[in-house]
């Protein structure tokens, strides 16, 4: 689902605006995380949580840290150098391993380390892979200058928002134990995005009025995004209840996977030997996972 969602968004940005773009994911994901909500109400019928000053505190940074990270992936779309800074966000693996072991409860085991390094080396392989076959020509290199220049600075701050994010929610869930994982995961998106909706609405209106009108020229794929968006979002967050969120950022990787097979059955892209060296590896990471439980 955020594959299918980023590459929506891509080709929205065209027609608008950066932030506004980055509105659509969370203004027209909303009707369908409340639809979730009512639904989990409904067969749980466990109510709703007491809302402590830590829940909202760390659901409203987790918000406000995803904004500027998904503006900051929507931005680098439009850079020469987008396979190099593709690669430097990933590196947001490992952030959130490291950060959230030094300043947030994550507790990672041996093996759970062995896992993500191995992910981490199955993701560069892979991207390796693409910039090998189709960006080299196009001047698309990594290079120093790439790595400190513009994409490589935003790259970076993309990153860091990301890992942010992802600690926060997982904090947000953990608080609101002993509920179950699906109660937590959902509630906390559902306030998260009512957060965005109303913080980033006001900015846009008071800054880029029009793109409201954009917006509903452009419903159709508007919709896409917001139904693409509110199912991964579903997705991240009831998992982030159930595991650390570096184990879950890492796990979540698979969709370069399944992003090189669609390529290869519907689009009949050519996948290098080192995209599939990469997806092996990856995959083998992946599994470790599940020993290091």
């Amino acid at each position: 689902m955020q594959a299918i969602r980023t590459a929506a968004q891509k080709t929205l940005n065209q027609s608008m605006s950066t932030m506004g773009t980055t509105y659509v994911r969370s203004l027209a994901a909303l009707p369908v995380i409340i639809l979730a909500l009512c639904l989990v109400l409904h067969f749980e019928g466990s109510g709703a949580p007491k809302f402590s000053s830590g829940f909202v505190l760390y659901t409203f940074f987790g918000a406000v840290t995803q904004v500027p990270a998904t503006a900051l992936l929507i931005r680098m779309f439009t850079l020469k150098s987008f396979a190099v800074g593709s690669m430097l966000v990933k590196t947001d693996i490992l952030m959130t391993a490291i950060v959230g072991s030094v300043l947030f409860s994550e507790r990672i085991t041996s093996l759970g380390w062995i896992a993500l390094v191995v992910v981490m080396l199955g993701v560069l392989l892979m991207l390796a892979g693409k910039i090998n076959l189709s960006t080299i020509r196009n001047g698309d290199v990594f290079t120093i200058s790439s790595v400190f220049g513009p994409v490589g600075q935003i790259a970076i701050g993309c990153a860091v928002m990301f890992t942010l994010s992802y600690l926060c929610f997982r904090e947000a869930t953990l608080i609101l134990l002993p509920g179950s994982f699906v109660w937590r995961g959902v509630w906390t998106v559902a306030i998260a995005s009512i957060m965005q909706t109303l913080l980033l609405g006001a900015w846009l209106i008071a800054r880029e009025p029009g793109v409201f009108q954009q917006m509903w020229i452009s419903r159709r794929i508007v919709s896409f995004i917001g139904l693409s968006s509110a199912l991964g979002s579903l997705g991240w967050f009831t998992a982030f209840a159930l595991q650390n969120a570096s184990y879950v950022r890492a796990v979540g990787q698979i969709e370069g996977v399944f992003t090189l097979i669609i390529s290869w059955l519907y689009f009949r892209e050519k996948i290098s030997h080192m995209e599939l060296l990469g997806m092996a590896t990856m995959v083998a990471g992946v599994l470790i996972f599940r020993l290091a439980q």
